[in-house]
């Protein structure tokens, strides 16, 4: 086999996975204890915790009771990367802010370095996410401003050779 086909028919597969592992997920928070449901979807052990809350903040954004539950267990299972899971969890449900600093503040049980680092997170990705929010409404006015009317566009050239151009073109006798 081609190496290209091997390499795209093994991250189809990787991301069939992912996908069954983060619809999982979000079906067994609502059946177990998150804990419980955050170690079996990291069980399989092909995604990173920024992965899995990458995937399941975007599922639970109207879920708000199920998205600080996972986020509560995630940082009490991995607290060195508490502000990583932060980070994450709001660049895909910024409308869930809120409710995913005072999570993970919580679960933290007064570890004052890891919440000032959580806050600080917090901010930063707040922040990410407006920016690309006003570029996105920036570059949004400028293609309406930009696009041409199709009435103003040019007619297009008319043909170069009306003829068969298989002749050579005639002479006249003159």
């Amino acid at each position: 086999m081609k190496p290209r086909l091997i390499l795209a028919s093994t991250a189809l597969a990787m991301a069939a996975l992912a996908g069954t592992a983060q619809a999982d997920l979000a079906q067994d928070l609502v059946t177990m204890p998150a804990e419980q449901a955050l170690t079996k979807a990291m069980q399989s052990g092909t995604q990173s915790i920024e992965a899995v809350i990458s995937a399941a903040a975007v599922k639970l954004q109207g879920q708000p009771e199920l998205l600080a539950s996972l986020i509560s267990a995630a940082i009490k299972a991995f607290p060195e990367q508490a502000a990583q899971i932060v980070a994450v969890a709001i660049s895909q449900a910024p409308g869930q802010s809120a409710t995913i600093v005072s999570a993970a503040l919580a679960a933290t049980e007064g570890d004052a370095a890891m919440q000032a680092a959580i806050n600080q997170a917090a901010t930063d990705a707040e922040q990410l996410a407006q920016t690309q929010t006003t570029e996105t409404e920036a570059e949004t006015v400028e293609a309406e401003q930009t696009e041409v009317p199709a009435a103003q566009l040019p007619p297009p050239p008319p043909p170069a050779n009306s003829g068969s151009s298989d002749r050579p073109p005639a002479i006249s006798p003159n």
